[in-house]
């Protein structure tokens, strides 16, 4: 599907200005001139091309009560069995061939402790005779999925910072399933319907109990998430990064999580513990490889890490998914 200028700039407002009202399209349409309905057919149809993946909230997984790692495999090439595998578990939110010299099968997923973690990953490892790596998530400082469409790259928005510790969604009298639907909204006049029901107030509620949970760092990342690809966003690098002498891993994730096209920051922990010495990691976008190089040599002046390493994505093995 190819963007017309409007379109641009609603896919612009829906990711960048999300409004806190819960009529969330009447907002949006006064802004770009159009009818109410015209910007809800509009987001329809570039939901139905797969641009939209969905509206609403990212869930920080801390509030759910879970553990997240970023589970590297060695497969030498024979990658199909575990990408299959992976396609049908409904825990793993990220699957990508990429190009490291030992490590091509790259997989994010969640479960209940990192016990779980690393019994996951071992009984995976020994099902497909491969070795792997564990990176499990120590921090999350940034977590911000969303592009830029006039300049090309990956471009955070204003709640993409992480809180260290979120309450949980239940000590807050929040259930689960109401968190579901606040993260994917309907894409209607009344996006917020779902949720209102399920809760029991009104619309005008539970948009406001939304953004409370944003403040409380339940909820982040407001507004449309986009499937780059289909943008044009064809190239993304994952960068590993170890702290200079002068500096520490701390440091050096939070000057990454201040850089504006940085989409996800995170300070991991290695099982095997020295299996893995570059330890923050943070997700670039951009519509060519120059600008990629680009934004890593910017990454690389500014934070000053004494080595890192840039992981290209070769392919999606998990597309579409509405992470």
């Amino acid at each position: 599907m190819k963007l017309g200028e409007i379109e641009r700039e609603l896919l612009m407002m829906l990711q960048y200005e999300f409004p806190k009202s819960p009529w969330i399209f009447r907002e949006v349409a006064e802004a770009l001139d159009l009818s109410e309905n015209e910007a809800v057919e509009k987001t329809r149809r570039l939901h139905e091309a797969g641009i939209v993946k969905r509206l609403g909230f990212y869930v920080n997984y801390k509030a759910r009560g879970l553990k997240v790692a970023l589970i590297a495999y060695s497969t030498g090439g024979s990658f199909e069995g575990i990408a299959e595998y992976y396609q049908r578990d409904p825990h793993a939110t990220h699957v990508y061939l990429r190009d490291h010299p030992v490590y091509d099968v790259w997989v994010v997923t969640k479960k209940g402790s990192l016990e779980e973690l690393l019994s996951h990953a071992r009984k995976i490892a020994e099902e497909y005779n491969v070795g792997y790596v564990v990176l499990y998530s120590r921090r999350t400082y940034k977590l911000s999925v969303k592009y830029d469409l006039y300049n090309g790259v990956s471009r955070s928005g204003r709640y993409s910072l992480v809180p260290v510790d979120p309450p949980k969604a239940e000590d807050l009298g929040v259930p689960t399933e109401v968190l579901r639907e606040f993260r994917s909204l309907e894409i209607s006049r009344s996006p917020y319907r779902r949720a209102a029901r399920k809760l029991g107030i009104s619309e005008e509620e539970a948009a406001k109990l939304a953004w409370q949970l944003v403040d409380k760092g339940v909820l982040g990342d407001p507004g449309a998430a986009l499937d780059g690809r289909l943008i044009g966003f064809h190239e993304n690098a994952m960068v590993t990064m170890e702290p200079s002498a002068d500096t520490n891993e701390e440091d050096l994730c939070r000057c990454a999580a201040m850089l504006p096209f940085t989409t996800h920051v995170v300070l991991r922990g290695s099982i095997p513990r020295d299996a893995w010495r570059q330890n923050c990691y943070f997700m670039a976008h951009a519509v060519n490889r120059s600008l990629i190089e680009e934004l890593v040599s910017e990454a690389v002046t500014r934070c000053r890490p004494a080595s890192y390493s840039v992981i290209r994505s070769i392919r999606d093995l998990k597309p579409g998914v509405a992470r």
